[in-house]
């Protein structure tokens, strides 16, 4: 509310909001269509197909598949588009009237107010922060939305496919949640600190080129470049450790995936092979495909 959003914002918002929503379910839809696809596949395949009839109905059978496929990317492709447009112009009007604001709230400080900010502060904050918020408000809040919806509705997609297989890949969701806010809080931590050192380093260079007669006429470029170059070192050092982290965190990141993978396929081929046989079994080759299609990769996107 400290934004002051207007009626159009709202609009913008329900509509970034719903589409976003919209645009996770379309994916578990294609994997129910591909695990069909990959049944189909399997039965011609495992069947000798005799006559021209039959050859000419397993064709259209896969024809009617791969176009619903096309149908389903071209409303996944519309509902990506309108959130992403939304999303962008709440965060561009969110981010011009902070400025506003922000300009007209520095306008009304006392001249004391600014005595005890370090040179170049207050332009670097309002650049800075603005643009942070404005890369947090933008489309990335749509794609957030969007995830969660294909991670909801792919757990209700495997569990009514495969209950057993599904309650298995759970155990990614914790492993993921944890390597995620373990890997987050050393990369902000280093991030925090690098912003610190540089806004540091920036002040003392915009200080000492705005007062370049004092400094030559006290010789004291020398003092100033190895202030300047000390806050430089320390931010290389925290850019280093936060190098790391963000390795550490994406080589774990696929390895939990495609551990899950191996779990998956593994429980898959089990399932299967118990269902070879016997009589009332709906595990199929299709089924099992879609649930670890579905899971691993909304769980990956989470």
């Amino acid at each position: 509310m400290a934004a002051n959003p207007t009626k159009i914002d709202y609009i913008l918002l329900c509509v970034g909001v719903l589409s976003a929503i919209a645009a996770g379910v379309p994916f578990p839809i294609l994997g129910i269509i591909f695990g069909k696809l990959i049944d189909t596949l399997n039965s011609a395949t495992c069947s000798v197909v005799e006559d021209a009839a039959s050859k000419a109905a397993y064709q259209s059978d896969v024809n009617k598949k791969v176009l619903q496929v096309v149908y389903i990317t071209i409303a996944s492709f519309f509902a990506i588009y309108i959130y992403t447009v939304s999303w962008r112009l709440v965060g561009e009007r969110l981010v011009q009237r902070l400025r506003d604001e922000y300009f007209r709230s520095l306008l009304r400080q006392e001249a004391s107010f600014f005595d005890t900010l370090p040179a170049g502060a207050v332009s670097s904050r309002l650049n800075g922060d603005i643009a942070t918020i404005q890369a947090g408000t933008t489309e990335k809040v749509g794609i957030c939305i969007c995830t969660a919806s294909f991670f909801v509705t792919a757990y209700i997609v495997a569990f009514i496919l495969n209950a057993k297989l599904a309650g298995m890949l759970v155990s990614l969701v914790p492993a993921f949640m944890l390597m995620s806010f373990v890997g987050s809080k050393y990369i902000n931590e280093y991030s925090g600190r690098m912003s610190d050192h540089i806004a540091s380093a920036s002040s003392i260079a915009s200080e000492g080129l705005s007062n370049v007669t004092v400094v030559q006429a006290f010789g004291a470029n020398a003092r100033i470049e190895a202030k300047f170059a000390a806050h430089l070192m320390n931010a290389q050092k925290d850019g280093i450790k936060k190098a790391f982290a963000t390795a550490t965190q994406t080589g774990l990141l696929y390895f939990i995936a495609y551990a899950g993978n191996a779990l998956a396929f593994w429980q898959g081929a089990r399932t299967i092979a118990d269902s070879v046989g016997s009589t009332g079994s709906d595990t199929t080759v299709g089924t099992t495909y879609t649930v670890i299609f579905i899971l691993v990769d909304g769980e990956h996107s989470l």
